[in-house]
């Protein structure tokens, strides 16, 4: 079990807001704050919000926020934010309304919350390099970059400067899922520029499986991030990698007290480690208990201890 927390410390970024949950604001944040103190918090990353919508988060979460005054469960809600700029104006504005959000929940009694991470849709290199001069030290950037496109170049304006690449896993039709020779490619771009990645959409259970409501097969997040560590290693190359993210069968993967392997390419427990702190970063998901469900009806996790 180790070996899974391992996997999945802190790995799921909450995106209650968005398709095909697509909850409104205040069960999103109700959620969210149910996530933080429940059983599985070790799991949970970030709240996921566009920027827009930060003043519907402030008046949603007012009273829910913590106070910042005694143990662990006083930190700060961690928010990764979307952003919608078409250009560097409209981006130096939204990285203004970020710094007065931070400014207002660092101050006394105004409920602790931090933005750390923007995400933007790059169109470009030259639009990459522009942002990444306007970015602040104190936001980590995620640039969305398709799939369908050769990345490289992209990429390699990223590796300039501390920032990662966020790659659309799926989407709510068969047409928005990347093929596992798609996604190999893209995260062995990644790798080769040292350039971490984090995924979005269609991560819902941990191993590859045809989901009837899209008519298509999805990528399990076990695929992603397991074969994401090995690729970090040098485990696997870009061709092995392509075979697991298409590998559907639970078998292959084993888990023991001290790591995980596919198929005999193993990864201790250090190794999953520093490729989650590094490399294979964390997804974004609409649903948060639904992935830690699957890894316990699968024996991968303990069940949750009955309330006395």
């Amino acid at each position: 079990m180790e070996t899974t927390r391992a996997l999945m410390h802190g790995v799921i970024d909450y995106a209650g807001l968005f398709p095909p949950a697509q909850l409104d604001m205040p069960r999103t944040v109700a959620a969210f704050a149910r996530h933080r103190s429940g059983d599985d918090r070790w799991a949970l990353g970030k709240l996921v919000v566009p920027v827009k919508r930060l003043g519907e988060f402030e008046r949603c979460a007012d009273g829910l926020l913590p106070a910042g005054e005694r143990d662990d469960s006083e930190d700060p809600w961690p928010l990764t934010v979307l952003s919608e700029a078409t250009g560097d104006e409209s981006f130096e504005d939204e990285l203004n309304a970020i710094e007065r959000f931070n400014k207002r929940h660092a101050e006394p009694g105004a409920g602790r919350a931090i933005i750390e991470m923007v995400e933007i849709k790059a169109k470009g290199a030259s639009m990459i390099e522009g942002a990444l001069e306007l970015m602040p030290e104190s936001l980590f950037p995620w640039f969305e970059l398709s799939w369908q496109q050769d990345i490289r170049g992209m990429v390699a304006a990223l590796s300039e400067m501390e920032s990662g690449a966020k790659v659309r896993t799926g989407g709510t039709t068969a047409d928005a899922h990347p093929t596992p020779l798609a996604l190999a490619r893209f995260l062995a771009a990644c790798h080769a520029a040292d350039v971490p990645f984090k995924a979005t959409a269609g991560l819902h259970h941990p191993f590859r499986h045809f989901a009837q409501g899209v008519g298509c097969e999805q990528f399990g997040f076990v695929n992603v991030f397991v074969g994401g560590a090995l690729l970090h290693h040098g485990t696997v190359g870009q061709e092995e990698l392509e075979m697991l993210l298409a590998d559907g069968e639970r078998r292959n993967f084993e888990f023991t007290p001290t790591g995980v392997s596919w198929k005999g390419r193993t990864l201790s427990l250090g190794q999953v480690r520093e490729a989650r702190e590094k490399f294979a970063t964390t997804f974004g998901s609409c649903s948060f208990d639904e992935p830690m469900d699957d890894l316990r009806s699968l024996n991968l996790l303990p069940p949750v201890a009955a309330k006395a």
